[in-house]
């Protein structure tokens, strides 16, 4: 009862398990229904269900404490919010339940809460394009004008945090997105024959390559549950974790050559998009098997975020030649 009582409080835990045994309570993000919830058969699972309707559930819907919404509603609702302006952004962003990490085309890497307060973090010395989440609360991050990649981990507080390096690995092409996961780093790559290397997370030693019959544009990298997803010029490739063509996941009409566009998933598998330019610009949210769900701005040419909680829902977006622009809106 007190595991259940302290995953109802937690503006962003889903699901909870408690192991009768340890008197261990573990708390989660992701939905079981998501695919990614592995569940200890020695625990007991507390799934909290916040959809009233069972003609609309997640990922259709987006089920909050207040009320359940399509996710057209939520973008909707975003274009009414005010616009948050995070200062000195116009590269990546990651955001988390603390607050978002937005980085610079001359390297500065800062951490924003959601209203808008900013801490810079640290200063290197070329350009980061991406930014993604790694093991124990660290970070990712590229840098291709050095071509170079890095983890940095957390010392600090979540609300104050401090980034130290970890691990840095040299590459020979030019890097712009990285996926960090509990075993593996996976490396895209701009303007190159290869898309994409797995490496080892503890050295940063190359596993496999994945190579491109097309020149890369740049490429951004995601995943859920099992399956990685490449997205350049318009055409979604899925692999693997150990990097096993898939097949294309079916994205519009096809590529649209040096179009640039951004992915990531949210808690409950869905996929929301960036493209810039092209015949479908701005953003857009789809379910894994490829069905549209919302259209965003038109307007955004790098990184997005969209993070929900069960109290609020934040869009991060970054348009060309200008500093990153927030939405938050309260349930």
């Amino acid at each position: 009862m007190k595991c259940t009582f302290i995953c109802e409080r937690h503006h962003i835990c889903r699901t909870a398990d408690y192991n009768i045994t340890t008197k261990t309570c573990r708390l989660f993000e992701t939905l079981t229904s998501a695919g990614t919830f592995i569940a200890d058969p020695t625990t007991h699972i507390l799934a909290f269900n916040y959809c009233t309707n069972d003609a609309q559930i997640e990922p259709n819907y987006i089920c909050t404490r207040s009320n359940t919404f399509t996710v057209q509603q939520i973008f909707d609702q975003f274009t009414l919010a005010p616009n948050i302006t995070l200062t000195s952004t116009d590269r990546g962003a990651y955001a988390n339940m603390y607050g978002v990490y937005a980085s610079t085309s001359t390297g500065t890497l800062s951490f924003f809460t959601y209203t808008g307060t900013k801490n810079t973090l640290i200063q290197l010395p070329s350009e980061i394009t991406n930014i993604n989440s790694a093991t124990n609360h660290g970070l990712g991050i590229v840098q291709y004008l050095n071509q170079s990649a890095s983890i940095y981990k957390n010392i600090g507080t979540s609300f104050q945090p401090q980034l130290v390096s970890i691990l840095n690995i040299s590459l020979s092409y030019q890097p712009y997105s990285c996926l960090i996961t509990s075993q593996y780093i996976y490396i895209a790559y701009m303007n190159s024959s290869v898309l994409m290397t797995i490496h080892d997370l503890s050295s940063g030693s190359i596993l496999f390559n994945i190579t491109s019959t097309t020149m890369t544009y740049q490429p951004v990298v995601s995943y859920w549950n099992d399956t990685l997803i490449v997205l350049d010029q318009y055409v979604a490739m899925e692999y693997t974790l150990n990097g096993t063509y898939k097949g294309n996941w079916p994205y519009f009409t096809g590529q649209e050559i040096r179009r640039r566009n951004y992915i990531h998933h949210d808690y409950a598998g869905r996929r929301h998009t960036c493209n810039y330019g092209g015949s479908y610009p701005g953003i857009y949210t789809f379910l894994l098997n490829g069905t549209q769900l919302a259209h965003g701005p038109t307007s955004c040419s790098r990184a997005i975020q969209v993070y929900i909680t069960k109290d609020q829902a934040m869009l991060i977006y970054i348009q060309y030649g200008i500093a990153a622009t927030m939405n938050v809106i309260n349930f």
